[in-house]
C-alpha cells in the first residue's frame, strides 16, 4: 500500500491569517506534513488557479499570475512536494493528479484542507471513483465560511462515510495508522 497526502485550498488567496476563520486548523495541517515527511510519504498540495477565459472575473482572483495562489507561508512546500493547480472544485478537476498518484504507485489518499463541504467533498468523490482509498482527516478540514449553516461539516462527512465508504479519523488516528 502507498500512501500520499493531498492538501486542498490551502493558498494565500482563501484568506488564511492568524485571527481568521479556521485558522487554528493550520497548526493541525503542519503538523500532517511533518508526520508525513517523517514517514516519507510524499504530500500534494492542489490549490485552485483560475484563468482569465474562464469568465469568474477580469482579472480573477487566483490568476496564474498571482501571489494568491500560493500555498500560505505555514505550510509553504518544500522541493519534495508536489503543487497542483486545479481548475474547478475536486482536486481532480482538469489537470494530472490521477496521472501523478498513479505514477507513484499511490492507492491510498489522505486528505486534508478547505472546504470540507465543497473541495473535500468533491476530491473524496472523485478520489472514491478513481479506485482510491480515501480517508478524511476531520481535524484538518473545516468549511472555510463562517456564515454556513449549523451541521455543513457534518452533513459532508456524513457524506464520506456514507456514500463514499471512506474513512473520516481525527489526525492522530491517521499518523498511528499510515504515517508511522
Amino acid at each position: 500500500m502507498s500512501t500520499a497526502v493531498i492538501i486542498l485550498d490551502m493558498a494565500k488567496g482563501y484568506g488564511w491569517k492568524p485571527g481568521s476563520f479556521g485558522y487554528e486548523m493550520v497548526a493541525n495541517v503542519r503538523k500532517l506534513k511533518d508526520a508525513a515527511y517523517a514517514a516519507n510519504v510524499q504530500v500534494l498540495h492542489v490549490n485552485s488557479m483560475r484563468r482569465a477565459t474562464d469568465g469568474l472575473g477580469d482579472p480573477p482572483r487566483m490568476g496564474p499570475a498571482s501571489e494568491a495562489v500560493e500555498v500560505i507561508p505555514e505550510l509553504q512546500p518544500v522541493d519534495r512536494d508536489i503543487l497542483i493547480y486545479k481548475r474547478f472544485l475536486s482536486g481532480f478537476s482538469h489537470n494530472d493528479l490521477d496521472y501523478t498518484l498513479r505514477t507513484m504507485g499511490v492507492d491510498t489518499v489522505l486528505i486534508a484542507g478547505a472546504s470540507v463541504d465543497n473541495t473535500v467533498l468533491w476530491t473524496a468523490a472523485d478520489a472514491h471513483q478513481n479506485r482510491y482509498k480515501v480517508v478524511v482527516i476531520e481535524d484538518c478540514t473545516i468549511v472555510h465560511r463562517e456564515q454556513e449553516p449549523p451541521g455543513a461539516k457534518e452533513g459532508a462527512l456524513r457524506i464520506v462515510r456514507g456514500v463514499l465508504h471512506a474513512d473520516v479519523l481525527p489526525l492522530d488516528d491517521v499518523i498511528a495508522q499510515y504515517l508511522s
